[in-house]
């Protein structure tokens, strides 16, 4: 993010598109792509789509589970393979894996790939923008209170009991005059003898198709960039900060 931090907690950023495409997917296309992109991608792989199937036999007691391959899709990695791409057909995904340096890193691979995609792929219009971003967590228990820690966290009035073993917590902001959205969960993983883990997923996403052209796309990006980094500073307190800075 924009602010920098010694040992920032995110452990995947990912930019998604979903297109409405003019003509049916040509495979072909992948390897002109793949030309313009090899020498930040140069490792090319295929990802598998799988479905499972269930057997029950309820005479003899008997359940099988198998699963099978429904589709194949293209991925493209880095060298590292800390950052990759995956292609299936209207959909375009870049992915960032820990460790996660800096938005003035992350956002130029974005804009690469899009832009060789929409060069080689005719579409329509732009069906969904999406911009995750998945933060962990590791807190010394201690005499652990999450309202020291966190400012998004689940609250019990009522009478209901303070004593949480568990919690998931969420909610949906809307920005930009309702054309964009941010999901946005804090969820307690687990726990060791002496730390509690958590998950922060800030989920930002456009709502309306087809209301931001290509040539929009690099300035929806930056706000949607601005609105997450406002989300996790809001929802944090100084006092979890510390632990990753």
């Amino acid at each position: 993010m924009n602010k920098q931090y010694k040992n920032p907690p995110i452990t995947e950023a990912v930019c998604e598109f979903r297109f409405e495409l003019e003509t049916a997917f040509d495979p072909k296309i992948i390897d002109l792509i793949y030309e313009e992109i090899k020498e930040k991608f140069p490792k090319k792989k295929k990802g598998q789509f799988y479905q499972a199937e269930f057997k029950i036999d309820a005479k003899e007691k008997k359940q099988e589970i198998s699963s099978k391959i429904i589709r194949e899709f293209d991925q493209f990695f880095s060298e590292d393979e800390k950052t990759l791409i995956q292609i299936d057909k209207e959909r375009l995904s870049i992915h960032k894996l820990k460790p996660y340096q800096s938005w003035s890193g992350f956002s130029p691979l974005i804009k690469l790939v899009f832009n060789s995609y929409t060069k080689n792929i005719k579409a329509k219009f732009i069906q969904r923008i999406g911009l995750r971003y998945i933060n962990n967590f590791e807190i010394p228990l201690g005499s652990f209170d999450i309202e020291q820690y966190f400012n998004l966290r689940p609250v019990m009035l009522g009478g209901l009991p303070q004593e949480l073993s568990s919690f998931m917590v969420g909610t949906i902001f809307t920005f930009e005059d309702d054309r964009d959205s941010a999901k946005v969960q804090l969820v307690n993983k687990s726990s060791s003898v002496d730390r509690i883990f958590f998950i922060l997923d800030i989920d930002y996403f456009l709502t309306q198709p087809n209301s931001i052209s290509k040539e929009k796309v690099d300035e929806w990006l930056e706000a949607a960039h601005q609105n997450i980094e406002s989300i996790f500073e809001k929802a944090l307190t100084e006092k979890v900060k510390i632990l990753f800075n």
